[in-house]
């Protein structure tokens, strides 16, 4: 079973590449970021952790009608994130949120792995720096790769997008190989604490903005499917803390093996021709070493920046938020826009 779960986990990360904003880091390392920031130990660390990966929970929406509802609730988790803040109602709720605001695209995490890296290009975020050197790499040693990809370079690069990150992770892993149990303690967390907050954040904006599509929602309904889109991410990152604790010969064994299969089918999805079973094998094989052998040196130093960076953007844009009194709803709109 929990291979099963794996793999669905799998599944979601490939198929964000064919029609979803790209993600940045990979869940693994927002969990260790947040664990770096951590505001107090045991349960609100976990509480924490699980925060600075519950944005993403939306990325892996594909099917219809739910896919009408990515784009915008990625948005609003990657960029109206004080909105989690302000839908906080108990004291042990603020752990959640602080992870939560930590992933942010606009100063957060996320920014230096899209944006703005901290140790290689300071116009361009480190995973985009890397996708594309991993593309030019294997351009210049593989005329399979090269033949598959030449007229699809936009292609190439999101394939290559997606093996960093998993690859970042792999990386991260040897540094901290505690990490995947760290990840699978939420699952004896209270369930509705992430839900709640998102619940009070997003719910009304996502049925004022379902009228528009041919699925309106209800405000019963929009909050039912935040907590079942929130339950399913859940179990993906136990599953995830799972595999993360095994040897890196097997979590690279599983993550090529899944990626193995997920690429026919997003290949062929896209019209493009799928390699043979042995060659798309040594292809990703080939990838991944690469990948790794491009990261292994400075990955954890551009984590390390980011972390130092939101030390300080943490208590600037947050701290003073939280001290203050809850603000009314025109001044949250002020603010957020």
């Amino acid at each position: 079973m929990k291979r099963g779960i794996v793999f669905s986990f799998f599944l979601g990360l490939l198929l964000v590449a064919i029609s979803s904003p790209a993600t940045a880091w990979e869940r693994g390392t927002h969990a260790f970021i947040a664990h770096q920031l951590k505001k107090a130990n045991g349960p609100y660390d976990i509480e924490e952790m699980y925060g600075a990966m519950a944005p993403d929970a939306f990325n892996y929406l594909f099917t219809q009608p739910y896919i009408l509802y990515r784009d915008y609730l990625y948005d609003q988790t990657h960029h109206y994130f004080l909105r989690v803040q302000y839908a906080v109602k108990y004291g042990y709720e603020k752990a959640s949120s602080y992870g939560f605001i930590s992933h942010n695209n606009l100063w957060g995490a996320d920014s230096t792995a899209h944006k703005a890296s901290l140790t290689l290009l300071p116009d361009e975020g480190y995973v985009i720096t890397k996708a594309r050197a991993l593309d030019e790499y294997l351009k210049s040693v593989s005329p399979d790769y090269y033949n598959l990809f030449k007229d699809y370079p936009d292609v190439a690069l999101e394939v290559c997008h997606n093996i960093i990150e998993a690859a970042g992770d792999i990386v991260l892993v040897r540094y901290d190989h505690s990490l995947g149990a760290k990840i699978m303690q939420i699952a004896a967390r209270p369930k509705t604490n992430m839900q709640n907050l998102m619940v009070r954040a997003y719910a009304q904006g996502l049925s004022d903005f379902s009228q528009a599509t041919v699925a309106p929602l209800t405000l019963a309904e929009a909050e039912q499917f935040i907590r079942a889109t929130e339950n399913e991410f859940r179990t993906s990152c136990v599953a995830y803390g799972w595999l993360l604790q095994q040897d890196e010969t097997i979590i690279l064994e599983n993550v090529i093996a899944q990626f193995k299969q997920l690429a026919a089918a997003y290949l062929a999805a896209l019209g493009l021709p799928v390699p043979d079973d042995a060659l798309l094998t040594a292809l990703l094989q080939g990838s991944f070493q690469a990948a790794l052998g491009l990261i292994e040196n400075d990955y954890m130093p551009e984590i390390t920046a980011t972390i130092d960076m939101l030390k300080k953007g943490m208590v600037k844009e947050v701290k003073p938020n939280v001290m203050a009194t809850r603000p009314t709803a025109a001044l949250i709109k002020a603010k957020l826009h």
